[in-house]
């Protein structure tokens, strides 16, 4: 969950060699825009045929965005398919199909090991509520500070209670 004033993209801080792609669930509202934004965001191939076959087909390839893995935020989710109570569970659907396919090593071409597939989906605490029967774990997120950054040594040392 995001909080007022947070933004979805600064919360995120990928281990290195694994990509980070942001979708725009504000422009995913109808099922052709969802195609549209995952093609641009994933930067699709020009064969992607915008439905949900030939989404799931490069979702479970991603050739030409080689890494060590993928994780896609979905910002704004609560904007996602909005209207659409099947298409939206069509789309679970996918997702699910194309990370399982990369956790068992049959996705990309010739993978042959699990490869780290997280689809993340961004709601602010006031958005929640539209989607109750998500029925999806919920990860409240703090900003995180960054391995190699320097901490202030401490002026005492901690009381021993």
């Amino acid at each position: 969950m995001v909080k007022a004033g947070q933004s979805a993209e600064s919360l995120v801080h990928p281990p290195t060699g694994l990509a980070l792609k942001i979708i725009k669930g504000c422009h995913c509202k109808t099922p052709a825009n969802l195609f549209a934004e995952f093609a641009r965001a994933l930067q699709f191939p020009d064969y992607f045929g915008h439905n949900w076959d030939a989404l799931e087909e490069c979702l479970a390839d991603l050739e030409w965005l080689p890494a060590k893995g993928y994780i896609l935020l979905i910002t704004e989710a609560a904007h996602l398919l909005p209207d659409d109570e099947e298409e939206y569970e069509t789309f679970l659907e996918v997702l699910r199909d194309a990370g399982e396919a990369w956790g068992s090593g049959q996705a990309g071409m010739g993978a042959r090991q699990a490869t780290p597939f997280h689809v993340l989906f961004a709601v602010s605490e006031r958005e929640k509520a539209k989607r109750a029967h998500w029925g999806m774990k919920e990860i409240n997120v703090e900003p995180v500070r960054r391995a190699n950054a320097r901490q202030k040594p401490l002026k005492r040392k901690p009381s021993h209670s």
